[in-house]
């Protein structure tokens, strides 16, 4: 019985995680709940000490706890236990018996959730359905917001989603392969008339990624598919004026070597690097302690940037370097690179291991690791990945 709740708990995630924070913490909490009155502790510790990765997981908390040790500033420490309690859900689900048939109906859930999210973003976008929006949810649209979530963590679920349907069709896996299309090119055509960079900017690696990998065999079709990604991101650039505002302002920051068009401000996130650079080179092996990077930019840095909302500088590794020092990144880059191995072992290795790299890409453009919303996607997807068989 527990583990049929476990099961149908499981599924839930998969429909919950693009559309509503608290029900997803609810199904969480249910899920460790259940994990406990499951019992059964010494088989799941003795899974949980044969993973390096999930060690390194431990032993990182465990730095944060000393990190409260050194440093006089500890103002956000709170804020950073709360995220890193997120990452216990990791050994819950990679050690609970999910069924193949659960893992299918996860996926099918998520990616049917995120098709829905992307038809409803793509009506908001183009001014159609607010009164609509407004009445089924009973909440006044907020811009930035597509569908359910916030544009920079929709944009990235949806290219989750799309790195799933690219496996499923390359490899044949599927049985209406139109439909799965279908969804496909809707999740593409909302990821490039939106805001959120990092989902565009993933999506166009990863295509890039798969169309080399199979075709470069064979020039002819190799030059004719590349023709049409060009062909597609030149479309999307000319009618999508978030799209070409996005590139437009990129391009102009990294020209002008961070400054925000002729005359302007530097770039906060370039701010962010510089700065963050400048203070982990004075302190490189401890850092400052836990919770002390939004003090001391606020405190310490000149700029015509406000830094008090701001706790942390939009990169999870300087992040981490900067308040546990060289130990705390070494084990966070642990994690990874033990998934990675582990990943790369199972069938279709390649195809896993782009999830938790497409992740460590995200982790240099923002905090992702601690951000509620994308760390339980990121959860659920690498229980998926590691998980999921062929029958």
């Amino acid at each position: 019985m527990k583990n049929q709740i476990q099961q149908g708990l499981f599924i839930l995630l998969g429909v919950f995680i693009p559309t509503s924070i608290a029900i997803t913490n609810l199904i969480i909490g249910l899920l460790c709940l259940s994990w406990i009155l499951e019992g059964n502790f010494k088989s799941k510790f003795d899974f949980i000490k044969s993973s390096k990765w999930m060690l390194s997981i431990f032993a990182l908390i465990g730095l944060y706890a000393l990190g409260m040790l050194w440093g006089d500033n500890h103002l956000n420490a709170e804020w950073q236990f709360q995220r890193l309690a997120l990452l216990l859900i990791f050994p819950v689900l990679l050690s609970m018996e999910l069924k193949q048939k659960t893992i299918k109906r996860a996926v099918m859930a998520f990616l049917g959730i995120n098709f829905i999210a992307a038809i409803l973003a793509i009506l908001i976008n183009y001014n159609i359905i607010q009164p609509l929006y407004e009445l089924i949810f009973f909440m006044k649209y907020k811009w930035g917001v597509s569908a359910f979530l916030p544009y920079n963590y929709h944009n990235v679920l949806l290219f989750f989603s799309s790195c799933i349907i690219l496996f499923l069709l390359l490899e044949g896996k599927v049985r209406y392969r139109a439909l799965f299309v279908v969804m496909l090119l809707v999740y593409a055509y909302s990821i490039f008339t939106e805001l959120g960079r990092a989902g565009q900017i993933l999506m166009i690696i990863v295509s890039l990624c798969y169309i080399l990998f199979y075709n470069y065999k064979n020039y002819m079709r190799l030059i004719m598919i590349l023709f049409l990604f060009i062909t597609f991101q030149a479309a999307m650039y000319h009618t999508s004026s978030e799209y070409k505002g996005r590139v437009d302002m990129l391009s102009s920051i990294v020209v002008n070597k961070g400054i925000k068009g002729k005359g302007g401000v530097e770039d906060i996130r370039y701010v962010f690097v510089k700065e963050s650079v400048r203070k982990i080179l004075k302190n490189p092996i401890l850092g400052y302690g836990t919770g002390s990077f939004g003090t001391i930019f606020n405190n310490e840095v000149d700029s015509d940037y406000l830094f008090y909302t701001h706790t942390t500088p939009h990169n999870n590794y300087l992040y981490v370097w900067f308040e546990l020092g060289i130990l705390g990144l070494i084990l966070l880059l642990s994690i990874f690179y033990h998934q990675i191995k582990e990943l790369l072992k199972k069938q279709y290795g390649i195809h896993r291991a782009l999830l938790p790299l497409s992740f460590m890409f995200l982790m240099l453009v923002d905090s992702y690791f601690f951000i509620f919303t994308l760390t339980v996607c990121y959860i659920f997807m690498y229980t998926i990945y590691s998980k999921y068989q062929e029958e």
